[in-house]
């Protein structure tokens, strides 16, 4: 009579081993999922910022100028750049300031104003080079 006491223990002990084990699994995939949230969200939120910075950008006023030419928005800390290119057209950047995601937009330069063209947001620099991809420091604050 004590054999079936012992075996249903030990199935009862084997249940919450199993439990445990399966809360354990369960708790570390919530923890990485609660990880992969929180850089979703927070690449959701420098993709917007990046994305106002670009439509600001777009407001401003650009003199002609050769090289890439900045100006920071401080409210939100935002960062346009400009780069004219041989063509007659423009590259326009944005980003906030915090963040190292950037966009970029084609545009059309006309008296002092920039018109985004048709199709010509991006979100990589489409410039052969890599390093013509990067304002200059210290080109900021026009």
């Amino acid at each position: 009579m004590s054999q079936y006491g012992n075996s249903t223990l030990g199935m009862v002990l084997m249940l919450l081993l199993l439990g445990s084990l399966t809360l354990h699994a369960t708790r570390t995939q919530l923890s990485q999922g609660m990880v992969l949230v929180a850089d979703t969200q927070q690449y959701h939120q420098d993709f917007a910022q990046a994305q106002a910075a670009l439509q600001w950008g777009l407001m401003q006023s650009w003199p002609a100028a050769s090289g890439w030419q900045c100006q920071q928005q401080s409210l939100h800390q935002w960062l346009s750049c400009l780069l004219y290119t041989e063509e007659g057209n423009a590259l326009l950047s944005g980003q906030d300031e915090k963040s190292e995601l950037r966009l970029w937009q084609w545009v059309s330069p006309r008296s002092h104003r920039l018109h985004p063209q048709a199709h010509g947001w991006i979100d990589y620099c489409p410039l052969s080079k890599p390093e013509h991809c990067q304002p200059q420091e210290g080109s900021a604050g026009l």
